[in-house]
């Protein structure tokens, strides 16, 4: 009972002043793991997509550990979260583009290491160590890979007929489609053949096909980029109005509503949140799927025409079921004079052949697709290595080098790529199919009179020093990194991107090497 009286006659001030201890050690401790474990970032652009999504106003939140790089040194193919590097950038920056950036974090991709010289050709990355004399080709780990796909095709069926089929792929033999149900192919005593092509624009002519020879690097925005308008105001500052419009990636430029001032590319605030379909050399965009941009005197879409280049590294994803034991399914992949082919048999047999020779025993494997199962299968040709998945596991089946290339010239570009498949011996249905392409990282000297990045020489390449590592962002075309700055210190690191805690449908662990 004594105990009980003392408590009650406490002032209310020593109540008081323990409620802020404890808010006190409650805010130190947060500003202790904030500076030293961990912390959280927002994604402003789209150079990352499609691994994070960016803009200003919703765009992926991230969580970056602090705690790894004080253990062990970063890993190429990360995510990581670095200083700007504002005194390397600002002398290679005669227009003045890095200031904006001064004392801010980035977040890209580690992808040459220290003391590598890095060179970029064919939408590759390619490295030399220290002492070598030739480069070798990166080839990005399968659990990376599979975050770095952008979509270039995915039906489900759900809403299609064969009409709708055939504006993307050319089809040859029996193939029947109602909506709402599967594709069924239905071989007889042949074969059932689909092969992809690009869409062109309504009113194109059909031999036009000719100069799409494959999947294309550029691609139509599905989001608005946005901009903050830059422009001096009388009495000082500047306009600062937020306003959207919907771009190509690239040369953007739009006039301010408020000041009616001419915005240019810097003053964008992001690029896009996913790519969609292809507008392609001169013949513009798809008017079926352009965004909803401006539109000029005539009612044409003010979208630039793009600059076409080819990807080679490409990947098909379908759902499977084969109806018969005899039922096989073969997934073609195309680039240049070269083929790559996986073929999948019902009773289990897998293979990939190239250039049409007959299957190496390293190249075979036996999965359990089974009759009448249905089964996710996957093919893809990236870096120059073939891999194969079945029933979305975390490691390949198939795992096979396929191309034993030298580096190319700089300026050298595909000529070619494509997508095939190829059905036999007994019906098979398709309940879902997908085709996407790899990144395609830019040199800037892929065009004699094209951009330059200041740090990316001639050759494509760029040295990086024992303290510094080479960052890029995943879409190439649009990103703003080391090409441009240089190799960043490994003292501006802040820590490996490890999960997206925001927007709800994002969350994910962020996929590591």
């Amino acid at each position: 009972g004594g105990a009980e009286r003392e408590k009650k006659a406490q002032p209310a001030w020593r109540a008081g002043l323990d409620l802020v201890g404890v808010l006190a050690g409650a805010v130190l401790i947060a500003l202790v793991i904030k500076g030293y474990v961990f912390d959280v970032y927002l994604i402003p652009s789209g150079s990352m997509e499609t691994t994070l999504h960016g803009r200003p106003d919703g765009g992926d939140r991230i969580f970056c550990s602090k705690l790894h790089y004080y253990f062990r040194p970063p890993k190429r193919w990360e995510v990581a979260v670095f200083e700007f590097p504002y005194e390397s950038a600002r002398r290679g920056d005669p227009y003045g583009i890095s200031e904006q950036y001064r004392g801010q974090n980035f977040v890209k991709r580690i992808v040459g290491l220290p003391g590598e010289t890095l060179a970029i050709a064919r939408g590759d990355v390619w490295v030399k160590r220290d002492g070598g004399k030739e480069y070798a080709r990166l080839v990005k780990p399968h659990s990376v890979q599979r975050g770095m796909w952008l979509n270039v095709y995915a039906e489900d069926f759900s809403d299609v007929d064969l009409s709708d089929l055939g504006h993307f792929w050319d089809i040859a033999g029996a193939a029947e489609l109602e909506r709402g149900r599967p594709l069924r192919l239905v071989p007889g005593g042949g074969t059932v053949t689909l092969s992809y092509r690009s869409r062109l624009p309504a009113g194109a002519e059909r031999a036009a096909l000719a100069e799409l020879p494959g999947i294309p690097d550029r691609y139509i925005l599905r989001q608005p980029v946005q901009f903050r308008c830059a422009a001096p105001v009388p009495g000082g500052g500047t306009c600062g109005a937020v306003f959207a419009r919907t771009f190509q990636a690239n040369n953007i430029a739009a006039r301010c509503p408020r000041c009616g001032s001419y915005q240019l590319e810097t003053s964008a605030i992001f690029y896009h949140r996913r790519s969609g379909l292809a507008a392609t050399g001169r013949y513009g965009v798809d008017p079926d799927h352009a965004p909803q941009g401006e539109e000029g005197p005539q009612g044409e879409k003010l979208i630039r025409q793009a600059d076409y280049h080819v990807v080679p590294d490409l990947r098909v994803a379908l759902d499977a079921v084969f109806e018969t034991e005899a039922s096989w399914l073969g997934i073609a992949l195309s680039e240049d004079n070269r083929r790559a082919e996986a073929r999948f048999h019902a009773d289990g047999g897998i293979e990939i052949l190239v250039n049409g020779a007959a299957s190496r025993p390293e190249h075979r494997a036996v999965a359990d697709l089974g009759k009448g199962e249905t089964r996710a299968i996957e093919f893809y040709v990236a870096d120059g290595a073939a891999r194969i998945v079945v029933d979305n596991a975390e490691t390949p089946l198939l795992d096979v080098p396929l191309w034993n290339d030298r580096r190319p010239p700089p300026r050298s570009l595909p000529r070619g790529s494509g997508v095939g498949m190829t059905f036999g011996g007994g019906e098979t249905t398709v309940a879902r199919l997908a085709v996407d392409r790899d990144v395609f990282y830019y040199s800037g000297w892929e065009r004699q009179n094209g951009e330059r990045f200041g740090q990316v020489g001639p050759q494509g390449e760029a040295r990086i020093d024992r303290d510094s590592f080479f960052p890029m962002g995943d879409h190439c075309v649009s990103s703003y990194d080391a090409r441009s700055w240089g190799p960043v210190p490994l003292a501006n690191l802040r820590g490996p991107a490890l999960y997206v805690w925001w927007p709800p449908e994002q969350i994910s662990a962020i996929a590591a090497p």
